[in-house]
């Protein structure tokens, strides 16, 4: 057995391997506080075959995830007091860094899934069942949420709300280093996490969820931890997967607030058709070097696929890893969703019919009003073109590359930057050309969201100009 229940003192003993480098041992011992009370003495109680079973699944979980080559849990039940040792867990593996993180994951995971119960004696007299993974009362949250319960907005009734909401985070990236702090923070009292994503080193100066120690480790279940952290009493969720036309409708019928931090196009759409479906509000976001985009749809209102009647190319917009990002853009848009969420929960207005655009190099935001355009079709899309498909002497050729880039276009054709672009006319046809077809479909899209209809983004930039 990996997993025993012990009524008697408890200690770790040595595990002895040949192959492990790595050898943590963990004990958790009887305190005398818990949130802000004295405590005496505490009782643990079980189900046996059930905390058996259940523990051994858990510890052989942990051996298989991790690549332990040996682990063990021991947890006393009965009458404990201070100083006493609790659990003790100890895990062995090759390198002392699957050793560490399976032994955190295997605390953090115990508390939720193993069916133990705690009792704390305090200094006044009065004893009380714990709830893992709970505080023993409601004054943690009603001291943490005071000034927010102060807003006439907001009071007992809306935190109450907030504390009822389940949220689905999709992406936990440089949008969720934002969002999921603030949600958090504002006491909603569930939350999901969707990602399949491993840290990466690049991640760090946005993504500020994550340690450097981080890296390598699945971004779901630090994200989970850090949000423990900051208010245990948080239920959270996390699924190492990504989302997909076959888990998307299990993933978010479970909660009521769907948040997009995903950097996919085609993964903003199914979450966009799926929300629909379902009839669950979605809060959009993406970020490109220092620009930042937000919309919230609503059930039945203007959505993703009225913004963008046709599909966009996989081509269009670069992802952070293309195109770059600053760091600080991805956090301050994910604020802003957490944002809309929270009004949303407490019945205050949202961005259900605009698109906020801003800039942050020059702190400038657009807002562009979004309707029901009653044409969502499945097809490419058709104000991005090729040059072989074209008779490019029916358009103005517009180059809106930055002044110094290269090479040259042989047709003729203006050079026009991008920013001034938004403030021009544009009577004729015009085909706008930058480097790689990204920049030149942001700007025709939001071009086209603003009422503007004879503008073209060419497929592919100048190289497939130039080429044709």
């Amino acid at each position: 057995m990996k997993f025993s229940l012990s009524d008697a003192q408890i200690a770790a003993e040595p595990i002895a391997h040949d192959a492990a480098g790595g050898f943590v041992v963990f004990e958790g011992k009887v305190r005398n506080h818990a949130e802000g009370r004295s405590v005496v003495g505490l009782e643990y109680e079980a189900f046996p075959e059930m905390a058996l079973s259940q523990g051994e699944a858990l510890v052989q979980e942990a051996i298989e995830r991790f690549g332990l080559l040996e682990a063990r849990v021991i947890h006393r039940v009965g009458q404990l007091a201070i100083g006493d040792t609790a659990v003790v867990v100890q895990t062995a593996s090759a390198h002392r860094r699957e050793a560490f993180e399976a032994c955190e994951w295997i605390m953090d995971q115990l508390k939720c899934r193993v069916p133990i119960w705690k009792r704390e004696t305090y200094a006044s007299g009065v004893s009380e069942w714990v709830v893992p993974g709970e505080a023993s009362s409601s004054l943690v949250d009603d001291e943490m949420f005071a000034r927010q319960m102060r807003l006439p907005e907001i009071g007992p009734e809306g935190q109450a709300s907030l504390a009822g909401a389940r949220v689905l985070l999709v992406g936990v990236g440089g949008l969720a280093a934002g969002s999921l702090p603030s949600l958090v923070g504002s006491g909603i009292g569930t939350l999901g996490l969707v990602d399949a994503d491993l840290v990466e080193l690049s991640n760090l100066h946005r993504q500020t969820l994550f340690a450097s120690s981080d890296v390598g480790r699945l971004k779901v279940e630090r994200a989970a931890v850090f949000a423990r952290r900051l208010r245990p009493q948080l239920a959270v969720h996390a699924f190492p997967v990504r989302l997909s036309e076959a888990n998307a409708e299990q993933l978010i019928s479970g909660y009521d607030w769907i948040v997009d931090g995903t950097d996919s196009l085609s993964t903003k759409l199914l979450l966009d058709r799926v929300c629909q479906s379902l009839g669950r509000p979605l809060v959009s976001a993406s970020v490109h070097q220092f620009e930042g985009q937000l919309m919230t749809v609503r059930p039945g209102g203007s959505c993703l696929a009225d913004l963008f009647p046709e599909p966009p190319p996989d081509h269009c917009v670069g992802t952070c890893a293309q195109s770059g990002v600053l760091g600080v853009v991805p956090s301050l848009m994910g604020v802003l969703q957490a944002n809309e969420v929270i009004k949303g929960i407490l019945g205050l207005p949202v961005l259900d019919d605009k698109l906020l655009l801003f800039d942050f190099r020059t702190l400038e935001a657009t807002m562009i009003r979004r309707t029901v355009s009653g044409e969502r079709s499945s097809g490419g899309s058709v104000w991005d073109v090729d040059a072989v498909s074209i008779n490019l002497e029916n358009f103005d050729l517009v180059d809106i590359r930055e002044p110094d880039e290269t090479p040259e276009i042989n047709q003729p054709h203006r050079r026009v930057p991008i920013a001034k672009c938004y403030e021009a006319e544009w009577e004729r046809p015009t085909l706008f050309v930058c480097a790689s077809g990204r920049r030149s479909y942001r700007l025709v899209a939001d071009l086209r969201a603003r009422g503007v209809r004879d503008v073209f983004s060419l497929q592919g930039g100048v190289e497939y100009l130039e080429r044709d």
